[in-house]
């Protein structure tokens, strides 16, 4: 090896001190942008609950990424903000994930976990949805769930388990990964935390409809959905549009002829 240093006149020698100036500012802005996450953190000081912004995230990260100079791509600015937020995140709560449903390919839904979340979050894989279910259930302030899609098909019938009564506590808030050219999500992030309208939002609902009253139902709510799944008398509904977790639509939904109407939750996709 070669460590003698570069003759004189290097052109790339320049170049590389440009890259040692601009990695100095980075250095400052990292910090900069945690400070401020430490005064959030301050004034959420008497605040209960998980510190999450789904909606808040993916609008950002919009901004972000429309706003983008070249040659950053959308895949780059996803990457590094979700590194900051994560660490910003850290500095609020320590937040553990819990993984289930990837019977296919569970190393995958590992893996959208990881990126999600970052390098330095503690996550688990439990083998099935409701287990990652209820760890986050029983843990609400610092677990969240990450499981296979609800409607996704080969990784069995498990949504059915989101109408027991154990589990209404937790919220679909985050459909993974954020970035994706599927019109279904590989991943639904659960959370003892409500999910925010971030704009183009879908909404999960489920009911009971023994009769097949879904698609009169969803009109007289004047809503734009349709039926994905069905284990009767159960049903799994995609709704065009945020509807929040007390929305007065859904009690439409019930006198149209629904049973136990819940609303899962929403989330955005940039």
């Amino acid at each position: 090896m070669n460590d003698a240093p570069p003759p004189p006149g290097d052109p790339l020698e320049p170049i590389r001190n440009e890259i040692d100036k601009i990695d100095d500012q980075l250095l400052v802005l990292f910090a900069q942008r945690l400070q401020q996450a430490d005064k959030l953190t301050a004034l959420k000081a008497n605040q209960t609950g998980l510190p999450l912004r789904p909606g808040r995230e993916v609008s950002m990260l919009r901004r972000l990424m429309a706003n983008a100079p070249a040659p950053l791509d959308r895949e780059f600015v996803l990457e590094q903000w979700r590194a900051l937020m994560t660490a910003g995140l850290r500095r609020q709560r320590i937040i553990d994930v819990v993984v289930g449903g990837g019977r296919g390919d569970p190393a995958r839904l590992f893996d959208v976990a990881r990126r999600h979340f970052g390098a330095r979050t503690r996550i688990k894989d439990l083998g099935e949805p409701q287990l990652a279910l209820q760890k986050a259930a029983e843990n609400p302030e610092t677990v969240v769930a990450v499981t296979s899609w609800p409607s996704a098909p080969g990784v069995g019938a498990w949504w059915p388990a989101l109408t027991e009564r154990r589990f209404h506590g937790l919220h679909l808030i985050a459909g993974l990964p954020l970035l994706g050219s599927t019109e279904e999500p590989e991943a639904a992030l659960f959370a003892a935390s409500p999910s925010e309208a971030a704009g183009g939002d879908i909404s999960l609902l489920l009911a009971f409809d023994p009769h097949h009253r879904l698609q009169r139902a969803l009109n007289e709510a004047g809503l734009m959905g349709k039926e994905i799944a069905r284990a009767e008398p159960r049903v799994l509904v995609r709704v065009d549009g945020f509807v929040a977790l007390d929305d007065p639509r859904a009690a439409v939904l019930s006198r149209a002829g629904l049973d136990s109407v819940r609303v899962l939750g929403s989330y955005a996709r940039v």
